[in-house]
């Protein structure tokens, strides 16, 4: 690793809307800004940059210009941006393990903002390990990143508008979506549609979706889950099951399936710094304690945007620019009348946007009453192949939260350190072991926080300075 860098006032961890907005108008106020991503360029999910195939292929939209508009501010301010950067360990008061495109690195600063957005979680069905089934996300990076179809015909399946999103995506590649399943009902996605008045923008942009999806002709399931994936030769065959048992399964052939039950909050660097966390049951998650300008519990600790919980794009920009305030005034830089000045506009609209953020929380956790459909032999954590009977087992022997089942079965333990199988083990955790929400805990953070190349760590080794034995008689 390599010595300790210079200390900067300010680490910024992730380079979404909320955390390059938080950076760029950190970096006004004369503080010496740190941002760190794990991507090549700023932008986030939401804003991501476009490979240069991508920019030819795909017409330019909303997002994109958005996306372009916050890398030319970053590019233009004074922060200093480590791209392709990730954070492996949190030591001390805000040391943190880098590994970048350089190798090892060590970075510590006065002040640490999380804003490493969020992550998409997933309910276990049997066969969601296949080769064939990729997240919602995951297929959003290849289309919108990559201008790249996953697949000649796709199944769209989960909860959350990302589900629309993706297929308004696929259709803009010329791709065929087979069918969209959702969680959630009819009632449900017209409850949001009547609060998207608020926001003109975004009621625009879903109108068109769905105007766009009607004319394609695409089944719709509402209220339906998946129960059944099997992989064929040339595809998946995907059984699609209401949640109303007086109707019956029905099965649709696809070349990929795209799942996910919706997002969560990133909490793993808000755990590892020792950061309280709270069930948040508006969204059937763990999230980070935070008052309205992002301060947690640890003195010069800020957790902002969608790391602090789930509010969508608009809201995660608006956050981060509060944060920003929030650091100014808590340093001395600017008075409380300046402060609440400068933050009122910004607290004004997330209020406006707030009934929005709450009903697509709302849809984000439809899938989640599932889990006792969740078949025994169905592989719960992916990285140790614990299977959803070993939890139950666990469970009936008097485990009683995630890290106990995870000390008992290893469900948790592995290379991803939960972030595929947490929802899936809490779920069985209330439905099984009758358990309120908040007592089924959070997994405890460990470092590192993803595996290290044994190249980094060991450095390069150089036989020339192995001295050799003189050579034997024969």
């Amino acid at each position: 690793m390599t010595a300790s860098e210079p200390r900067p006032d300010i680490a910024v961890a992730g380079a979404g809307v909320s955390g390059t907005t938080c950076a760029v108008a950190l970096s006004r106020y004369g503080f010496a800004v740190t941002l760190i991503d794990d991507q090549p360029d700023a932008g986030g999910q939401v804003f991501r940059a476009p490979s240069p195939y991508a920019r030819e292929r795909i017409r330019a939209d909303q997002e994109r210009r958005k996306g372009d508009r916050i890398r030319e501010h970053l590019a233009a301010s004074g922060v200093d941006h480590r791209r392709a950067t990730r954070i492996w360990g949190l030591t001390g008061r805000f040391d943190l393990d880098l590994l970048g495109p350089d190798g090892m690195a060590q970075l510590r600063a006065e002040r640490l903002v999380i804003a490493n957005g969020a992550v998409e979680r997933f309910l276990p069905a049997p066969g969601w390990t296949t080769p064939r089934v990729i997240g919602l996300a995951g297929a959003s990076i290849l289309l919108r990143g990559g201008g790249t179809l996953p697949g000649r015909s796709i199944v769209l399946a989960g909860s959350g508008p990302l589900l629309f999103s993706v297929a308004h995506q696929v259709l803009a590649l010329g791709g065929k979506v087979a069918a969209i399943v959702s969680s959630a009902g009819v009632g449900e996605w017209i409850e949001l549609g009547t609060k998207l008045y608020r926001d003109a923008e975004r009621l625009l942009e879903a109108t068109r979706w769905m105007a766009q999806i009607t004319a394609a002709r695409i089944p719709i399931h509402y209220n339906a889950r998946i129960s059944d994936i099997q992989n064929l030769e040339d595809g998946v065959l995907v059984t699609i099951c209401p949640k109303d048992r007086r109707k019956s399964s029905s099965t649709v052939n696809a070349s990929i399936l795209a799942y996910g039950d919706g997002l969560k909050p990133t909490t793993l660097l808000s755990r590892a710094a020792g950061a309280r966390h709270e069930y948040d049951p508006s969204g059937d998650y763990f999230k980070p304690v935070t008052d309205t300008a992002g301060r947690t519990d640890i003195t010069n600790l800020y957790v902002t945007g969608d790391a602090a919980g789930i509010e969508g794009a608009e809201a995660s920009r608006l956050r981060g620019l509060v944060t920003a305030h929030a650091i100014a005034l808590d340093t001395g830089r600017i008075t409380k009348a300046e402060f609440d000045s400068l933050a009122a506009p910004a607290l004004r609209r997330l209020q406006k946007l707030a009934a929005i953020s709450v009903t697509m929380r709302r849809l984000m956790r439809s899938g989640h009453d599932c889990a006792l459909a969740i078949p025994d032999t169905t592989i719960l954590c992916r990285c140790e192949q614990v299977m959803a009977s070993a939890v139950r087992q666990a469970i009936a022997a008097g485990a009683r939260d995630v890290n106990q089942v995870k000390a008992w079965t290893r469900c948790g333990m592995g290379p991803c350190q939960g972030r595929s199988c947490e929802d899936g083990l809490r779920q069985i955790l209330m439905e099984s072991g009758d358990i309120s929400p908040q007592d089924t805990g959070i997994l405890t953070a460990r470092t590192p926080f993803f595996p290290l190349p044994l190249s980094t760590i060991s450095g390069e080794f150089v036989y020339d300075d192995i001295p050799l034995p003189k050579a034997a008689p024969l």
